[in-house]
């Protein structure tokens, strides 16, 4: 009995060891998983969890859209093309723009200020009248523009100043010739060439190749001597008069002289120095550049570009009454 009560002691005491291990490590393994949870074995969402699903599905269903970036480049700043300046027309390819020279000045554009010179002929009509200026009255006035410290430019060269701004010299003067007169040719040109002086020469359509005016061979050769060709109409009438004629003595003219004389035309002259709204705005429309018209004022602006004014150099004038003309008229 004893050794049975031995035996069955020592398995009691077995057992209770075996249960004691057990509750230990059950113990140990759970405490393990409360200090150290796992947060993917959580079936509670978290706030991390509930905070981002709404943005996400708001992200998919409601598109994105960025707005555009707007910088200060010249594409959103409206250029001289997009203003009714004719910044729209290019510069004449066959008037030289000149460089800038010692004795130019910078030109601020919209504003030149040169006196504009008209004269019709150049020549001894035999007595005296307002449109012949003698030979020797027209080198002694040369002459005296020298001795001022004028240089010749061409009207296009003015006009491009005038839009765009640029070098000029000191004291510019335009000097022009109307019509197409032979005698600006023969007595003119040769003494201008000599003095060192170009001019710009407007041409009536119909008359080129006539008797008494000048022929394309002979408005060529000026041209290559620094000259410059402008439209003075078809047949040099007052074009106020009849709108009927409007595409003919403006368009068609110059058309005409281009292809006669192989150079292009920029400018045009309004005979008589007559127009009104509808033919200065169909001058522009035909694509010139600028127009010229009368007047006694040496400055020009944007505003008076397709009325440029001119001063008409009359017969009778000495030299008094010429310098009287001019803004510079001294050294």
């Amino acid at each position: 009995m004893d050794g049975m009560a031995s035996k069955m002691g020592k398995s009691l005491t077995a057992w209770v060891m075996i249960v004691l291990i057990l509750m230990s490590g059950c113990s140990g393994i759970v405490n393990a998983n409360l200090e150290t949870p796992d947060p993917q074995l959580s079936a509670m969402p978290t706030n991390t969890v509930t905070n981002s699903a709404t943005p996400f599905s708001y992200m998919t269903n409601t598109p994105v859209i960025i707005p555009p970036t707007y910088t200060d480049t010249p594409t959103l700043t409206p250029s001289a093309t997009d203003t009714p300046m004719p910044t729209d027309t290019p510069l004449p390819t066959d008037t030289p723009i000149p460089s800038p020279t010692q004795g130019n000045e910078y030109v601020e554009p919209g504003y030149v200020k040169a006196p504009i010179l008209l004269y019709h002929h150049i020549a001894d009509a035999g007595y005296v009248t307002r449109y012949y200026v003698t030979p020797e009255l027209f080198r002694a006035q040369l002459e005296k523009l020298r001795q001022w410290g004028y240089t010749s430019i061409t009207i296009s060269q003015l006009v491009n100043a005038l839009i765009y701004g640029g070098e000029l010299p000191a004291r510019p003067v335009v000097i022009t010739f109307d019509d197409g007169n032979n005698d600006i040719y023969d007595n003119a040109f040769p003494i201008m060439r000599e003095m060192g002086f170009v001019g710009t020469f407007y041409i009536v359509g119909n008359r080129l190749q006539s008797r008494y005016y000048v022929h394309a061979e002979q408005i060529q050769e000026m041209v290559n001597n620094g000259w410059e060709v402008g439209d003075h109409s078809m047949t040099h009438v007052d074009l106020t008069l009849d709108y009927s004629i409007a595409r003919e003595e403006i368009l068609q003219s110059r058309l005409d002289l281009e292809a006669a004389i192989g150079v292009s035309i920029s400018t045009f002259a309004y005979p008589y120095g007559k127009t009104d709204e509808f033919i200065t705005n169909k001058v522009s429309e035909y694509g010139y550049q600028a127009a010229m018209g009368l007047g006694r004022s040496w400055e020009h602006t944007m505003g008076t570009l397709f009325y440029l004014t001119r001063i008409e150099v009359q017969g009778d004038y000495d030299l008094s009454t010429f310098a009287a003309l001019l803004p510079w008229s001294g050294n």
